[in-house]
């Protein structure tokens, strides 16, 4: 599990996007069963292969 050590807004904001932005994606991911939100701060990856094809995805559309 993954504990932030920041509010998501902060982190949100680290990131480049908006609260709600990072809320819809973090929803997105627990609903293809990726991640589990547990509370406001604690993430549990469930699928992290699953999470690396995302990435390499995205860094690959660069």
């Amino acid at each position: 599990a993954i504990v932030l050590p920041m509010t998501k807004g902060a982190l949100a904001s680290q990131l480049g996007m908006t609260q709600e932005t990072l809320s819809r994606k973090l929803s997105s991911f627990q609903e293809q069963g990726l991640i589990e939100l547990q509370g406001a701060r604690k993430i549990v990856i469930i699928d992290r292969d699953g999470l690396d094809e995302i990435a390499a995805g995205l860094a690959a559309s660069k």
